[in-house]
């Protein structure tokens, strides 16, 4: 029987894992279907500052979001008796026998993979694209640095739609486990 308050802590927990979720596939949209056009229509100097700008808030919102997403899953889970924090972690239904287990380290397997992209974006790609040239730059440093952008810029823009397809997935997963899981 829940308490009132488990109720609560539920209700909460689920608020801000959809809210996370929402708020990085949303970003996610908005990232490859509005900014990007709009960057290939503004002068490459403006296109560059502006993708310097957006991509770190969004950054920012991206490491928030799968941070937010595993820490309420694992409440979640633990709130509806599927993981405890003590051995055995995992509970009845979450073993890999089980559609329920599967589905959720498929989300799980997705995670980590969404976290890998982030990170060779942050770590990576990133500072590739921004930094300033010095002031006695040779043309052919000022061209290999201007190639070397162009093939970070473009590995940004797979990793990106790679992700958006992955967190569509992970939203059809999720939405599965209220049915016992997809797998």
């Amino acid at each position: 029987m829940l308490t009132d308050f488990d109720l609560w802590r539920m209700i909460i927990w689920g608020f801000l894992h959809v809210g996370a979720v929402a708020a990085y596939v949303g970003g996610a949209f908005a990232m490859e279907w509005i900014l990007g056009p709009a960057q290939r229509s503004i002068p490459p100097a403006q296109a560059q500052v502006m993708g310097e700008k957006t991509s770190g808030r969004f950054l920012w919102v991206v490491w928030i979001a799968l941070a937010v997403i595993l820490i309420t899953g694992v409440l979640r889970l633990e709130q509806l008796g599927r993981m405890s924090f003590s051995w055995p972690f995992f509970e009845a239904g979450m073993s890999l026998s089980y559609g329920y287990g599967r589905t959720v380290l498929a989300l799980f397997i997705i995670w980590c993979v969404l976290v890998i992209n982030g990170a060779i974006i942050t770590f990576v790609l990133r500072p590739r694209l921004t930094g300033k040239l010095k002031a006695r730059t040779s043309a052919s440093q000022v061209s290999a640095t201007q190639t070397s952008r162009m093939e970070a810029a473009t590995w940004v823009e797979r990793i990106t739609r790679v992700d958006l397809v992955l967190a569509v997935i992970a939203i059809l997963l999720g939405s599965s486990l209220r049915w016992g899981g997809a797998l």
